[in-house]
């Protein structure tokens, strides 16, 4: 499995977001409603304002939630060698992390603006997020879901909303996560 800092980093360059800019100021962590206490620090935006994983403070009481799903080390010891874990929670952050859905959501709008067709677009997701083709089967079945969420949405197949369900049903699957 990738390393947290991977699929982060993964994530914003696939919505163009990625800050690949070197040096400056680490990034405050993204802070949720559920992270307080002593020492609260000022939180930073969701997306770490596109900076790479490696740019996020690390404030020992205030960890990131995505980072420690998959498996960050803890800053409280020295580390010798990461664990690589495979548990619920990791998919729980892929599912409902709003950094996550909101790369979702500018990926498809980046996606949508990329090519006008809708094959075309799901051939492109598939490269993005897989380094590989999708197979007729899978093309068929991307189509046949955007049509379900448009339907769903009471929107086009061509509107935001089913292509960023599509795009966050791709970073969902094992295949975005696991090197093979």
């Amino acid at each position: 499995r990738l390393p947290a800092e991977a699929i982060r980093d993964s994530l914003l360059f696939l919505s163009g977001r990625l800050d690949s800019k070197p040096f400056g100021p680490s990034v405050p962590t993204y802070l949720t409603g559920f992270m307080q206490g002593r020492g609260r620090p000022r939180g930073g935006p969701a997306d770490g304002a596109g900076r790479r994983s490696v740019y996020l403070s690390v404030r020992r009481n205030f960890l990131s939630p995505f980072m420690l799903a998959f498996d960050t080390p803890s800053p409280f010891n020295a580390v010798g060698r990461r664990t690589t874990s495979n548990v619920p929670s990791q998919s729980l952050i892929l599912m409902n992390d709003p950094f996550v859905l909101g790369q979702a959501d500018l990926w498809a709008k980046r996606l949508r603006s990329q090519a006008s067709d809708s094959e075309t677009r799901v051939r492109r997701l598939y490269q993005a997020a897989f380094a590989r083709s999708p197979s007729a089967v899978e093309v068929e079945a991307s189509l046949a879901f955007l049509a379900s969420q448009a339907k769903l949405h009471n929107a086009s197949e061509d509107h935001d909303l089913p292509w960023r369900d599509l795009v966050h049903a791709v970073i969902n699957a094992k295949e975005f996560i696991f090197l093979n």
